[in-house]
């Protein structure tokens, strides 16, 4: 590959990423046709990530040559998403992909690697395809690896619809020519710590493949099937005004609760699972209601105000010129580089060299989560936290 192009692929309209939803809410994806697809800026932060990972792959697999390697690195520095935090969340991706690799080499020396392969299940989907950030082909295990850059959904391999179709691609495309008997699926999150890992058998995803994805798709491809509405709404351009969504929350919403220190603990438990999902609806609906505003709509008793700003200099190179003139030199502060980019700045085994034992990694706060998370329960983790202090 001569030049990254990841921004540029195309999306399926029956994609991978967005297979959660279109296999819960069949009907949903030709009712989200009807709005435009505007990236957010965390998308394109994440398309971002995906193409400096992908170089990064580049360089360490040699299959690029130095001179577009370095040309196109030039050009990353000069994006708007370039940082240093962005150098180091890329780093423990491809750290860890440059492991898997490595531990793949040991039993097959000679394994396929595809870096930001498409990927074609079309046989199970109406024109499914989707893109793998990494494909390792071997005898025996094929390893799906997927990157994740954000930091506000932890995102778990269990089950998880996209990479196994991701899978199930691969599968299709070189079980022929390799004897794979399991698919090991990995989703990489690096501000989350999260690394999470899925593995299932040849045999148990075409079965997965057959009895639940084929079906499910063919109703999303035709349009129908029934509309459902759930967590998995979060990112369906039709969020803002579907009606099912709507009806869903509003049922909710409708009910008469006491104060909360009043209510049962069975209706605690009854609200929990879906106080997140309330909240983001609302926020969506504001959302909405706010840019239909700035377009130009009018909502009877409601109007647009401008929200709270923050002071910032025009020039910086101007206000220090300015400073400097009028007799002010301390206008500068010093802090200490975070631990993150000092150890990029050393290196990771000389980090742990020098200051290793002045790091820790506190316990965070607690968070109520479903019981099924991953995550082990706040006391172990902070008895352990209080074990090592």
């Amino acid at each position: 590959m001569s030049e990254i192009q990841h921004s540029a692929r195309a999306h399926a309209a029956l994609s991978a990423s967005s297979s959660h939803r279109w296999m819960m809410c069949p009907p949903s994806v030709k009712l989200s046709g009807q709005f435009a697809d505007k990236p957010s800026p965390y998308a394109e932060e994440g398309t971002f990530l995906h193409e400096l990972s992908e170089l990064k792959l580049h360089r360490y697999l040699g299959d690029m040559t130095p001179e577009v390697l370095e040309a196109q690195y030039a050009a990353h520095r000069d994006n708007d998403f370039y940082s240093d935090e962005a150098e180091s969340v890329t780093d423990e991706y491809v750290d860890f992909c440059i492991e898997t690799i490595e531990s793949v080499r040991v039993s097959c020396p000679d394994p396929l690697i595809l870096v930001e392969h498409r990927l074609d299940y079309s046989e199970y989907v109406p024109d499914g395809f989707g893109t793998g950030d990494l494909v390792i082909v071997a005898d025996g295990v094929l390893e799906v690896v997927d990157f994740k850059g954000g930091r506000g959904v932890r995102v778990e391999a269990e089950r998880n619809s996209q990479l196994m179709l991701y899978g199930l691609g691969a599968l299709l495309e070189f079980e022929a020519l390799y004897d794979i008997r399991n698919v090991r699926m990995t989703i990489v999150q690096p501000r989350l710590n999260n690394i999470s890992t899925y593995e299932t058998t040849t045999d148990e995803l075409i079965r997965w493949a057959e009895k639940e994805v084929r079906p499910k798709a063919l109703l999303a491809y035709e349009g129908k099937g029934e509309f459902c509405a759930g967590e998995w709404c979060r990112f369906c351009r039709a969020r803002y005004t579907c009606r099912k969504r709507s009806e869903y929350h509003m049922r909710l919403a409708e009910r008469d609760f006491k104060a909360p220190d009043l209510l049962t603990d069975e209706e605690i438990l009854d609200i929990l699972p879906v106080a997140e999902s309330l909240n983001n609806w609302v926020a969506d609906l504001i959302a909405y209601a706010t840019q239909q505003a700035v377009d130009g709509k009018t909502w009877p008793g409601y109007k647009l105000v401008a929200g709270r700003s923050v002071r910032k200099y025009t020039s910086e190179a101007e206000v220090i010129r300015a400073a400097t003139e009028a007799g002010y030199t301390d206008i500068y502060k010093t802090t200490l580089l975070g631990v993150g980019d000092l150890e990029k700045r050393m290196g990771r085994k000389k980090f742990s060299e020098v200051l290793g034992k002045y790091v820790v990694k506190p316990v965070g706060a607690p968070q109520l989560v479903p019981e099924n998370d991953p995550r082990r329960p706040y006391a172990d983790a902070a008895s352990d936290f209080n074990d090592r202090a």
